[in-house]
């Protein structure tokens, strides 16, 4: 009887073990994320994805690709759950009405240039010209036309704004010849570099600290869902130190996430992302916030007079900084 009971309670554990997986795998919380563009911007958000560090936190994670601006109108829709954007972007919807709450920031610089064909040798050449954004209300549009105003260059009078929404497209056309400019990131920059498309501006060099990479989430979510939200920046954080630490890793990641094919561009891009733009911890600066709010109201009165503070949530960080987790990721 005993040697019964032991073999069918073998039989069981076996059983059990055999189904771990499908047993876990059932208990994962589905969540959406957004992301506007293939960039290495959005590196640290790849790089959590391929280590497999939302599975660790508890999450199915489904990566959400949607272009550009239309990505906020997914995400205040309610179809996403997090989303990976530019802080410009973010606070454009937001100074208007929208939900969304900045959560973390990885990077407070911008690794974008307006880059020109070979015949144009500086700003005031630009007049009369047709420069390329990805999309009107886009990160690359935002930035440009302040710019153009401070060379004293009114946008769609003196200079063409025209919407080319893919980056790559955007660097076959300036070397056509179709466009006379257009604003670029890494590392479709790289590339345009080797075509011989020069840089006329390095908005990295700009001296502003504004917040190019962050994550957001609506308030009513973050709201109801802290405990999700911190198994959420838990995974971020440790997919960061995945990305600043494990070259192979991060080489892949963007390879997969940006499409970038080329060993030596992928290496290049690794190594200037990691080095200069990308921050250790995601904690949010709130004076490079209020230089985006700043920039915005210089075309949207509703940003003027706004404090950085309206639109972040810093206590899901700092409960991480409390608690002891970053210190344990970053010892």
């Amino acid at each position: 009887m005993k040697v019964l009971y032991s073999l069918g309670l073998m039989c069981f554990l076996t059983l059990i073990s055999l189904n771990a997986p499908e047993a876990i795998a059932a208990t994962l919380a589905r969540v959406r994320i957004g992301y506007p563009s293939p960039s290495a911007n959005f590196y640290p958000l790849f790089a959590t994805k391929e280590a497999n560090l939302f599975e660790k936190y508890g999450f199915e994670p489904e990566m959400i690709y949607i272009q550009g601006v239309q990505l906020i109108a997914v995400h205040v829709a309610g179809q996403l759950d997090f989303s990976s954007v530019s802080g410009l972007v973010f606070l454009q919807a937001s100074v208007e009405g929208s939900d969304l709450i900045l959560l973390a920031s990885s990077n407070d610089s911008q690794p974008m240039k307006l880059m020109v064909h070979s015949g144009i040798t500086g700003p005031k050449e630009l007049k009369g010209k047709t420069v390329a954004v990805t999309r009107f209300g886009s990160l690359t549009d935002l930035l440009l036309r302040p710019v153009l105003k401070n060379w004293g260059l009114e946008p769609q009078k003196d200079v063409t704004l025209l919407q080319i929404g893919r980056l790559p497209d955007m660097v076959t056309a300036i070397a056509q010849r179709k466009v006379d400019g257009g604003v670029i990131s890494f590392p479709n920059s790289l590339q345009a570099e080797k075509l011989g498309i020069k840089t006329l501006l390095d908005f990295a060099d700009s001296g502003l600290d504004i917040p190019s990479t962050t994550v957001v989430a609506s308030r009513k979510y973050s709201n109801s869902h802290r405990e999700v939200v911190l198994r959420f920046l838990k995974a971020y954080i440790e997919g960061t130190h995945r990305l600043l630490t494990d070259r192979e890793l991060g080489i892949r990641a963007l390879r997969k996430y940006g499409g970038v094919n080329d060993r030596e561009l992928l290496a290049t891009t690794y190594d200037l992302f990691t080095s200069r733009y990308t921050k250790k911890i995601p904690k949010i600066n709130p004076k490079a916030v209020e230089t985006a709010l700043s920039l915005l109201a210089e075309s949207n009165p509703k940003a003027r007079g706004r404090k950085a503070e309206e639109f972040m949530d810093a206590s899901f960080m700092d409960e991480l900084e409390s608690t002891g987790f970053i210190k344990s990721v970053w010892p």
